[in-house]
């Protein structure tokens, strides 16, 4: 039966409709099929992929119907003819913003038990990485549904479903697991794949930061936070005993300061000694960011080794009287570090020594 019962009438047609019409006729399509190619105005491309899915046994009319228009390229043609074979909901792949290989895997995805997700506004990238998840069957679909979104990158999808894989089906030892709600904690669609994982390492092994209640681990590890300073906040949290006031109130002390800055006013509060030396110490560091890590790293070692804290001031003001400028240098690992050679604190506190302990003339016995 012909288009709305018409009959095919070579007047009505352009040059090029005629040529592939006869095409159509040619290859064996009825009248009926063949005139779907007079309707509109079609490429070459899609001229043939008309013809290939009439062809087709498994495609119905209602399927033509839909795929026989200009709007779709001639691969999204062919996509939508594969899919209906394949007993798919073609209906649902219709969008013309979606190119045909998103139509495929979006059509995996569906066919795959995730019908109820949302393929039409995912990535290709993201479709192939659901439907690889869904294929392994290792996750509760619950977890599937929760990362199936597009604002989780591929990379951070991969990363939360090992992660949660792990934790239901730990390869390691209970020392060293995961819980799945210590896991869920990372399923932020801000937190980057590197910041996910660097967050799992801080939480494994039943640590500090794993301790942490949800409201605290997210004050402590904001999205907007570097790989590098999450490590640190870690360290501070796992090594040094810090608490959640503690360190909120040292990281926005310590604002201006690189990550190994950081490292070393963490390692200070760390350090054995007495409360009092401990916070003259921190005061030291946190307030004086103009100090290279080295130069802390120095005081602090100073510190450890008993140096009196009149010293230490003495010290620091001949470092930062010494002191170049501060340069500061991306390493590979993006953590910034220091490019220029630390003055010795010690040559300057020995030169200044004579000076500084000669007792004052009113003091000599003369005579």
């Amino acid at each position: 039966m012909t288009p709305d019962g018409k009959t095919f009438d070579p007047e009505t047609v352009t040059d090029k409709q005629l040529v592939q019409y006869e095409q159509a006729i040619d290859r064996g399509l009825t009248e009926a099929d063949a005139m779907r190619l007079t309707e509109h105005e079609y490429n070459g491309f899609q001229a043939n992929a008309i013809i290939a899915a009439a062809l087709n046994p498994a495609v119905g009319e209602d399927v033509l119907d839909a795929l026989a228009t200009p709007k779709y390229t001639a691969a999204q043609m062919t996509a939508i003819a594969k899919i209906a074979i394949r007993g798919g909901d073609f209906a649902r792949f219709l969008d013309p913003q979606m190119d045909a290989r998103r139509m495929e895997a979006a059509y995996l995805v569906v066919a795959h038990g995730g019908s109820d997700l949302p393929v039409e506004r995912l990535s290709r990238s993201q479709l192939l990485t659901i439907n690889n998840i869904l294929l392994q069957g290792l996750l509760p679909y619950e977890t599937v549904r929760a990362i199936a979104k597009p604002a989780f990158t591929p990379e951070s999808m991969e990363v939360i479903a090992a992660a949660m894989e792990n934790a239901r089906h730990d390869p390691y030892t209970g020392e060293h697991s995961l819980t799945e709600a210590q896991v869920a904690r990372i399923m932020n669609p801000e937190y980057r794949p590197e910041q996910q994982i660097a967050l799992l390492t801080a939480m494994r092994g039943q640590t500090p930061v794993a301790d942490l209640s949800d409201a605290d681990f997210a004050g402590l590890f904001p999205a907007s936070l570097s790989v590098e300073q999450m490590s640190a906040c870690a360290y501070a949290v796992n090594r040094c005993g810090y608490n959640t006031p503690l360190l909120m109130m040292t990281m926005q002390a310590c604002a201006d300061m690189n990550v190994q800055q950081l490292m070393a006013v963490f390692d200070a509060t760390a350090a054995e000694f007495s409360d009092a030396t401990m916070a003259k110490v921190s005061t030291i560091l946190m307030h004086t960011p103009t100090l290279t890590s080295q130069q802390m790293r120095y005081l602090l070692a100073e510190a450890r080794d008993g140096t009196p804290f009149p010293a230490l001031e003495s010290m620091k003001e001949h470092l930062l009287a010494q002191a170049e400028p501060e340069k500061a240098q991306v390493t590979e690992t993006g953590i910034k570090s220091e490019s220029r050679d630390m003055a010795s604190g010690k040559e300057a506190l020995a030169a200044d020594a004579p000076a500084r302990d000669a007792p004052g003339k009113d003091n000599q016995n003369i005579g």
